[in-house]
């Protein structure tokens, strides 16, 4: 079995991976909120996975660290993933990997700025996921400017981190993103974009740039350049975001709680997500004690709770996705995307 410790409001994660793509997951994957992780004392071998590291406030990452020792000394039949105390989070990752050359580019706390910097620089929240893109700063009156605001962002951690990426011959910036489960990786997308901070493009990939990203997912060309940063930050499970300049990977964050596929599938849909869904479980299911069905009632009667609300947020979601890309299809078809 593998018990996949995360933030109970954002185990929506592995929700379309569970609910649609791959449903013969929900025989072995047991999602187990953080709050209710001392039920894993009560397994006797399987895979632990320990995730949203970066959500936890310094006495939860101290009692999940204590419990996860407890868990290494009484039960080495639980593999675990990810040691609380021990993975490196975003802003000491960063910091680190400037130190030792990897990256180009450096990361600063607001109260701790050196008097020279590498410009343009941007704010950021350590703590979860980035969607809007963060303002560049071209200066260091800029900058203060954009701090003097810092009490209205609502950030947990904030840093300022040094531009550090740079457009291909083709103008475009990309970014990459590879995961890694346990002793395995696999590559899940070569992003495009004229912006330089790359989400999902959606339509904006050229013919060629997919060909790219098939070629990427394909080959996992960077796999033995990332799997040493991946073992620095002490991270087994997570993707890792990245980009190439001159050469040179240049890592932008390992999130320890990716979401492995963000929609559900529809009729409409012009790609096709089974093979991520399928290298995903292939990766899991090479854990050790990954088939194993020990569990606990506890842990499953939450598992199940969680997997039904997911299933009701989704089964909505879906429905949404599939009048919106119908609707498209239909003008499409009509009016020739007109």
């Amino acid at each position: 079995m593998i018990f996949y410790i995360c933030h109970r409001s954002h185990a929506n994660t592995l929700a379309s991976l569970l609910l649609y793509f791959r449903t013969d997951l929900q025989d072995f994957v047991r999602v187990v909120p953080h709050d209710e992780s001392a039920c894993l004392l009560g397994i006797s071998r399987g895979s632990a996975i320990w995730t949203d590291l970066d959500r936890l406030s310094d006495a939860e990452v101290e009692a999940s660290a204590n419990l996860c020792e407890r868990v290494r000394l009484q039960q080495p039949d639980l593999f675990q993933f990810n040691h609380p105390r021990q993975t490196v989070q975003r802003f000491d990752l960063l910091r680190m990997l400037f130190s030792d050359g990897t990256n180009g580019f450096n990361v600063y706390r607001p109260e701790t700025l050196p008097e020279k910097m590498r410009f343009p620089v941007f704010l950021r929240d350590e703590a979860g996921a980035t969607y809007k893109t963060p303002r560049l700063l071209s200066s260091r009156a800029e900058l203060d400017q954009e701090l003097s605001k810092l009490g209205k962002m609502n950030f947990v951690r904030p840093m300022v981190v040094e531009f550090g990426s740079k457009a291909a011959p083709d103008g475009s910036y990309r970014k990459y993103a590879a995961y890694r489960i346990g002793e395995h990786s696999y590559a899940q997308h070569c992003f495009a974009s004229e912006q330089w901070f790359v989400k999902d493009p959606g339509k904006g990939m050229s013919g060629q740039q997919l060909a790219e990203h098939a070629a990427y997912v394909r080959d996992n060309p960077h796999a033995a350049a990332l799997m040493p940063i991946f073992d620095k930050a002490r991270i087994s499970y997570g993707r890792i975001d990245y980009t190439i300049v001159d050469g040179r990977v240049q890592v932008f964050e390992i999130n320890t709680n990716p979401t492995v596929l963000n929609y559900p599938p529809t009729p409409f849909d012009t790609y096709d997500s089974q093979p991520y869904a399928d290298m995903h479980a292939r990766a899991l299911t090479r854990l050790p004690h990954a088939d194993d069905p020990v569990s606990s009632p506890d842990i499953d009667k939450t598992h199940l709770e969680i997997l039904a609300a997911l299933r009701k947020k989704y089964r909505r979601k879906r429905v949404k996705l599939t009048i919106r890309r119908g609707l498209r299809h239909f003008r499409g078809a009509m009016f020739g995307g007109k």
